[in-house]
């Protein structure tokens, strides 16, 4: 019961980005649930774009079908994007969501993505190195 009335709390909380996600449901295929934690729920599915490794939104992280089994990626969206998203609540999606979609959007070829301060602070949160990392130590 306590875990149902903190998820309805964050759900609220979140709710600018529980929108979207809600809204781009129709666009993504068939979901299958593939993580629960941090009360997320993470799904994999069948029409997400190539580009694209995961999106965290509020209560809900969606994965590329290829990165269900990739820990990186899971723990890079479940316990690094949902801690921002809980702390910023309304605001996760000016200061985070959009400045990451932007950044995929205009990133030079060549950069590194993970440079980004949205993908650093993830990465942060989650206590992860990007995959081209040699040591955690790396993560400021």
């Amino acid at each position: 019961m306590f875990r149902r009335i903190v998820f309805m709390f964050l759900f609220v909380w979140q709710l600018p980005q529980n929108l979207v996600a809600l809204a781009i449901l129709p666009f993504l295929g068939k979901l299958k649930v593939v993580a629960r934690r941090n009360y997320c729920i993470g799904f994999s599915a069948s029409r997400f774009p190539n580009k694209a490794s995961g999106v965290s939104l509020g209560n809900f992280v969606f994965l590329h079908p290829e990165n269900i089994h990739d820990d990186f990626t899971i723990r890079h969206e479940m316990d690094g994007h949902t801690v921002d998203s809980k702390l910023f609540g309304p605001l996760y999606l000016f200061i985070i969501g959009i400045p990451s979609l932007l950044h995929i959007l205009l990133m030079k070829k060549g950069s590194n993505y993970y440079d980004f301060y949205t993908e650093r602070r993830a990465n942060r949160n989650a206590k992860i190195a990007p995959p081209n990392q040699i040591s955690k130590k790396n993560i400021q």
